[in-house]
């Protein structure tokens, strides 16, 4: 591949067998014009692969890095700095990447627009901030998992306005607060993940059906005790495009509601 594809521009192979930093690295060397790089699912690359993809190939827009748990943040940051067209990146299980990684995306690559960070190191706010600031043009956001607050949610609404895909699941210290926040400064929103967010209530929701007409995927999946037909119901009037609900586990949503849902969103899938 590498001896006979000089211009390639693609390359996905992932969870396609035994793939080493030493095959990645030759295929960096030969392949300058690399645009996007598929890695998803190998444990064993390191962060030497991430050096000779950016050492050769710096016009790379896509990194996709999910479960490979050796990458570090030393790896993203040499990326991010020899990088600065990246467009997305995928560091989803990846345990060594931190906010520390993040800050130093925010820092070099302003044309950003798709960043999963489910379930990686520590994420701060302070790196959310960071990214808000610099990289303006996001549009989705994967924050699964991480130890955000209110804080990184205004940030982000008030200066990431396109930002339509956000999962915000088991961020369980975010508030209603935050939540009307990027409702009202994100009002494209189209596909919403706050599932196991266990101190949102029915305000939070009443706050993106009024800003979010647009919403498309919902997932409350684990909001035990606080979201109620009240909410459901303020979804259902305002978002009539919904097409995917995950209600499994909100203890306190009715048969009736899940019903007035189904009736004013025709093409709405309920998972319960």
């Amino acid at each position: 591949l590498a001896m006979r594809c000089a211009s390639l521009a693609s390359l996905d192979i992932s969870r396609c067998g035994s793939v080493t930093d030493a095959g990645i690295s030759t295929i960096a060397a030969a392949c300058p014009e690399l645009r996007d790089v598929d890695l998803e699912g190998y444990s064993d690359i390191t962060d030497c692969a991430l050096y000779a993809l950016a050492q050769n190939c710096v016009r790379l827009e896509s990194v996709n890095l999910w479960v490979c748990s050796q990458v570090s943040d030393a790896g993203i940051q040499t990326i991010a700095a020899a990088c600065p067209n990246l467009r997305s990146l995928d560091v989803r299980l990846c345990s060594k990447v931190s906010g520390v990684a993040i800050l130093s995306v925010a820092q070099h690559c302003p044309q950003m627009r798709a960043l999963h960070l489910e379930r990686a190191g520590r994420i701060t706010d302070a790196a959310i901030i960071a990214l808000a600031h610099n990289c303006r043009r996001l549009r989705t956001l994967d924050l699964g998992w991480c130890e955000i607050s209110d804080a990184a949610l205004v940030a982000l609404a008030e200066s990431c306005e396109e930002l339509s895909c956000v999962n915000l699941g088991y961020c369980d210290a975010l508030t209603d607060a935050g939540l009307r926040a990027l409702a009202a400064g994100c009002r494209s929103l189209s596909s919403l993940d706050i599932g196991g967010c266990l101190r949102l209530t029915d305000a939070s929701l009443e706050a993106v059906a009024q800003s979010c007409p647009h919403l498309q995927s919902l997932d409350l999946g684990g909001c035990k005790h606080e979201i109620t037909d009240v909410g459901l119901m303020a979804i259902a009037e305002h978002c009539p495009g919904l097409r995917s609900i995950n209600l499994r586990f909100c203890e306190r949503v009715t048969t009736a509601a899940v019903e007035a849902v189904q009736e004013a969103c025709v093409n709405v899938q309920v998972r319960r």
